[in-house]
């Protein structure tokens, strides 16, 4: 069975080591006086070392020839030239070179007054041995400027360390860093895979998981990779109407922390309505290729580092922020000395466009209406409404002195068209759908006496529970367009 670690002095490995120690001008032959120490490098101890959750702990012990006379301090560096050479000439095999930054280590060894040797302590990071499992990992220090006038032996000077990664650690205990469905596409359809962020649209949630058990605190980047994207389009892996959209038309948690004992996180991927809405008549589909990068813990999964992530223009079906239409108001048609509209036939004495139906005042002749009387007349606006949002409306003719009816998509919503003044309301509800235009017809007629009408509505969530929506109001012109004035 292969040992777990290796300590090697330069007599196990006597060409390749004692070559480095001369290049690192390390030999010193003169003889000791009583006060000087020879500092040898003796090995690991095999059995001392512990694997944890994060990190692999390895003791290492220098020696000296005789009991120091004073208290000193004997350097520790890292001696990379050792191992490189050592898997050039092929004495180590499988074996890789221990990256720069990956063990801490103390710079020096402290050997008390009287002592005969000291010990130290290196801490490997386990995503070394994770990166490379199923090869050993090697090391090697070197033993420098003892102080105290004492020595490093020439033939001891350099401790090596090799680790067999699949010893010490599980397969099935590597902490892969990867994304939930990785390496597949995640299919965001309506009510499928995203959260609605009202009022603002949609956020896609991305979870980043960490296999194994959880251990300390790290962060990982997620990136963009729209040349991945555009590669999947032409290779009809994704639909031809697929976008990238532009980076001011959505945001990405791209720097993602993973807290202490945690086994994840989610990164957030945000859409506003409005680029739906922009999207909406060309049908398009949004696509993003996302990858997991720049991790400063653990191991990225090979396979399951990447995602796909596709959005369907059905998505919109849940968008129910408010529409501005460009409307410029209703058709107003005046009948002068005749309450029932053009019911015998005549022609209406005045037709123009009237911003919205708001009679707060006097009535109509307020805003230049000439040739109608103030009394005994009827009006008939016409045009179509465009629904800002999706949900139950209930339309109001308020104050509307006299009779009153009000037409929407063709159903009655209204119908007194009477002589009756004292009914300080008049309303009616119908279902529309956000983002569509509807006819609509509203008629007034005035007897005698005062002269107002305001139409006005709210909305309701269609379903339960029916929170109001849109608070009552008059209706506005950006949602009123008129019919044809011929």
């Amino acid at each position: 069975m292969r040992k777990v670690i290796y300590a090697l002095t330069v007599l196990c490995c006597a060409g390749v080591i004692i070559a480095s120690c001369n290049k690192n001008k390390l030999d010193n032959v003169d003889p000791l006086d009583n006060e000087q120490r020879s500092v040898s490098g003796e090995g690991i101890i095999a059995s001392g070392v512990v694997a944890s959750n994060e990190s692999v702990r390895v003791p290492f012990k220098i020696t000296l020839n005789a009991p120091a006379k004073k208290a000193f301090q004997v350097g520790i560096v890292l001696n990379t030239d050792t191992i490189v050479q050592l898997i050039d000439n092929g004495t180590l095999k499988n074996t890789v070179v221990l990256p720069s930054g990956s063990v801490d280590y103390p710079n020096v060894i402290n050997v008390p007054y009287g002592a005969t040797s000291a010990v130290g302590e290196a801490v490997v990071r386990l995503n070394v041995l994770e990166k490379n499992y199923g090869k050993d990992v090697a090391f090697a220090f070197k033993l420098t400027e003892p102080g105290k006038g004492n020595q490093i032996s020439a033939k001891n000077s350099n401790i090596m360390v090799i680790m067999d990664s699949d010893a010490l650690i599980k397969e099935s205990d590597i902490h892969y860093i990867s994304i939930q469905n990785g390496n597949g596409i995640l299919d965001v359809d309506f009510n499928k895979n995203y959260n609605k962020s009202w009022p603002g649209g949609i956020t896609i949630p991305i979870f980043i998981n960490l296999a194994g058990k959880p251990a300390g605190a790290f962060n990982v980047k997620v990136e963009l990779d729209n040349d991945s994207l555009a590669t999947l389009i032409a290779n009809k892996v994704l639909p031809a109407n697929t976008i990238a959209l532009k980076p001011e038309e959505f945001t990405l948690d791209t720097n993602i922390r993973i807290i202490t004992g945690s086994s994840g996180a989610v990164a957030r991927l945000t859409i506003g309505w409005p680029v739906f809405d922009a999207n909406i008549i060309a049908n398009k589909r949004f696509g993003f290729v996302l990858k997991i990068t720049d991790n400063t813990k653990h191991v990225i999964d090979p396979v399951k580092n990447n995602l796909v992530v596709l959005v369907q223009p059905t998505v919109n079906l849940d968008n129910n922020s408010y529409i501005t239409g460009n409307g410029t108001g209703l058709k107003a048609e005046y009948f002068s000395d005749y309450q029932f509209l053009d019911q015998d036939g005549r022609k209406p004495t005045l037709v123009r466009i009237e911003e919205n139906i708001n009679w707060t005042g006097d009535g109509p002749w307020q805003s230049a209406t000439p040739g109608i009387s103030r009394d005994n007349f009827s009006t008939r606006w016409t045009g179509e409404f465009l629904a800002p949002v999706r949900g139950e409306y209930r339309f109001f003719q308020t104050e509307w002195d006299d009779g009153a009816r009000l037409f929407v998509d063709g159903k009655t919503i209204v119908n007194d068209f009477t002589d009756r003044w004292d009914i300080p309301e008049r309303n009616g509800t119908i279902v529309l759908e956000r983002g569509k235009r509807y006819k609509i017809e509203v008629h007034h007629r005035e007897n005698v006496g005062g002269q107002r009408a305001i139409l006005s509505y709210e909305v309701k969530n269609a379903t339960e529970p029916k929170d109001i929506i849109i608070s009552k109001r008059v209706v506005p012109m950006s949602q009123l367009f008129p019919a044809p004035l011929n």
